[in-house]
């Protein structure tokens, strides 16, 4: 981060501290926990705008509304217009707003990358319920070295926090419907644009959200992911036991192979495993923009900045969109991409002495309204820049979950990149906030769900 980039991300820090922001560790006061729905959001962030009023006020984000399946999700902001366009040639211009990823990409793809920048709208909302149980939770939850504690119900159990790690398992344990079964894609793009489909549906229902028929001790969410394509892996199946605090219990996992039709153990999908069926270009902590156990780093807050982040990205879920139109050598159409700028949080993680990862740095840049990773940036051992994580968000908002759009890891060894989580093909509509039965997350029920 640039000299001036610290000093505004310390400013800004101040400024929520003055708000209210407990320190590190420490429980929220009544009277911190009070400003909730007031100065700040239900969730923490700031309701305010900024002084330049180029980001307005939280004024209680997009209202529920239904969606036609067939037609998906209308972009509610269609008319805004397009106020100016990031280029190679102007870049320099934006560069206290811009990541070192952003600029990579345009250093790399001069003549066809782009950032589109539009007026900023902070659409995120949640369920009543949800806000009620925010609040009513926060004096609660704790933190003690990596171990997470107490959280309850709350998918934000650190509001009011000026710890780096807290804010990362508000990541974690965000809001994403309570359950939720959907068909998704992801697609390696080479240097020259050529791809390959990878189609699952996936099922995913929080125990600690109250969302599964039979509750289970410190376990977060359950999740098996089912591969519809292509043929050489149709039919397998991931299933995820994710634990609330690592530190106590670690994540579970089991495969089913279709060859052998047997279930075994996995003995490892954390941390920097990577998948084959993503041709290398996400590491296991890097699904859902990051997830799992945080141990292996030392977690510094780098203060709060304004900065052009992928948002509102309603027009890339278009289902009159073909994969096709999407995905280009080098980088995604950036003609269907959408920019605002949006104060997030900045956080570095550096690896602890005698631990490995790929990764020896890396840096996260959280939502404000959402908690949300938007982006991120990896580093080799070298210090040199080798991925970068760019994430479309929007509000689904017939169910109110600020979710991703799109995840998309860029890897700027291989000059290739990784497009998930799109479902512009996909024709059965995303189910939610079901009641799952615990049986369908079992091990020995897995060969029964396979394809062959």
């Amino acid at each position: 981060m640039s000299r001036a980039g610290r000093r505004l991300a310390g400013a800004a820090l101040g400024i929520l501290l003055a708000q209210g922001a407990a320190g590190s560790g420490t429980p929220p006061s009544a009277a911190q926990i009070a400003h909730l729905g007031g100065e700040l959001t239900p969730v923490g962030a700031e309701r305010a705008g900024n002084a330049a009023g180029t980001i307005p006020p939280w004024t209680g984000g997009l209202p529920q509304q239904p969606v036609d399946p067939e037609v998906g999700y209308l972009d509610p902001y269609g008319d805004d217009p397009v106020l100016f366009t990031i280029t190679a040639e102007n870049a320099h211009q934006y560069a206290a707003q811009l990541t070192d990823g952003h600029r990579e990409l345009f250093r790399r793809h001069p003549d066809t990358y782009r950032m589109h920048v539009y007026p900023t709208r902070r659409s995120a909302n949640w369920p009543a319920a949800v806000r009620a149980e925010i609040k009513a939770q926060a004096p609660y939850p704790r933190t003690q070295g990596y171990a997470l504690f107490d959280v309850g119900r709350s998918t934000v159990p650190f509001p009011i926090t000026d710890d780096p790690l807290q804010m990362m398992w508000n990541h974690s344990l965000r809001w994403r419907g309570g359950s939720v079964m959907r068909i998704l894609s992801w697609f390696p793009v080479d240097a020259r644009g050529r791809y390959f489909e990878v189609r699952v549906m996936n099922a995913m229902a929080f125990d600690q959200q109250g969302y599964v028929n039979e509750s289970r001790p410190n376990r977060l969410f359950n999740f098996y992911g089912l591969f519809l394509a292509p043929a050489n892996i149709e039919g397998q199946i991931t299933l995820v036991w994710e634990p609330i605090n690592e530190v106590e219990q670690s994540r579970k996992t089991w495969s089913y192979e279709t060859v052998s039709r047997r279930v075994v153990r996995v003995p490892s999908l954390a941390y920097d495993d990577l998948d084959p069926r993503t041709q290398g270009l996400r590491t296991s902590d890097q699904f859902d923009g990051w997830n799992g156990a945080p141990d292996l780093y030392d977690w510094t807050l780098l203060g709060k900045r304004e900065m052009y982040i992928p948002y509102n990205s309603y027009r890339l879920s278009s289902k009159k969109l073909r994969y096709r139109d999407i995905l280009q050598p080098g980088h995604m159409n950036p003609e269907l991409l959408r920019y605002e700028l949006h104060r997030v949080w900045v956080i570095e993680a550096k690896l602890r002495p005698g631990k490995r990862h790929r990764y020896p740095r890396r840096i996260f840049y959280l939502d404000e309204d959402t908690w949300q990773v938007s982006m991120e940036e990896d580093y080799d051992r070298d210090g040199k820049l080798w991925r970068f994580g760019d994430h479309p968000a929007m509000l689904f908002y017939d169910v109110l979950v600020p979710w991703y759009r799109a995840t998309v890891h860029y890897d700027f060894r291989a000059d290739a990149y990784l497009a998930s989580d799109l479902d512009n093909e996909a024709r059965l509509p995303r189910k939610w906030g079901f009641i799952a039965n615990i049986n369908d997350f079992l091990p020995v029920n897995l060969r029964r769900m396979g394809t062959r």
